[in-house]
């Protein structure tokens, strides 16, 4: 788990990408055993070694979920017991929670990506090329595939209830990584009905 932090670490702060980020879900998979299940009291986990983007992640998690259901981890499980098991488990059923929402960094790939040359002119400079006209020339540009892997458990018997993978692709920011992964999650999770509704 500390070299998972680590690569977090690195590799988001060097996020410095001009174009609009865009994330989706990539997989989703739920247990098929269970048909009704909703969380009550749900604690939001970010497996980061960097106790800031933890705080940033899991209080974006609380702000998606809601107060009066969500809790950011790092209120129940101190940093320093983040990678103990059984005293992350002892903290969450005292605390009473009923789901975990977990989230961890799985990939950061940069694909080069080509950009053809484009030719801009007055609208009947298209017919006779007879116009002024704006040539930009081709090239090379880097985008940026992020991958984040949620997973759902029921705190009480510890069991796998909901997964999925998400990709971002070139978040201009952490926070902005971070906003659009707990919204994109927390929506589908919605939709399963193991979150309940947004209030309005």
């Amino acid at each position: 788990m500390r070299a998972a932090g680590s690569l977090l670490v690195v590799c988001l702060a060097a996020l410095v990408v001009g174009a609009c980020a865009s994330t989706k879900m990539t997989s989703t998979w739920r247990d098929p055993a269970i048909e009704q299940l909703q969380f009550r009291k749900v604690v939001g986990i970010a497996l980061t070694a960097d106790p800031t983007l933890r705080r940033l992640a899991e209080d974006e998690f609380v702000r998606a979920v809601g107060a009066t259901q969500g809790i950011a981890g790092y209120t129940l499980i101190p940093d320093e017991e983040l990678r103990d098991r059984e005293a992350a488990r002892a903290r969450l059923e005292a605390a009473g929670v009923d789901g975990a929402v977990v989230y961890r960094l799985a990939s950061v790939e940069e694909r080069e990506r080509w950009v053809p040359p484009t030719t801009y002119g007055g609208m009947w400079s298209y017919w006779g090329w007879a116009g002024p006209q704006v040539w930009e020339p081709g090239y090379l540009t880097t985008d940026q595939f992020v991958q984040v892997e949620t997973a759902a458990y029921s705190v009480g018997d510890a069991r796998l209830v909901w997964a999925g993978r998400s990709q971002t692709i070139n978040p201009s920011t952490v926070e902005d990584l971070i906003d659009d992964v707990v919204r994109v999650t927390v929506a589908e999770l919605r939709q399963e009905q193991l979150l309940p509704a947004a209030s309005r």
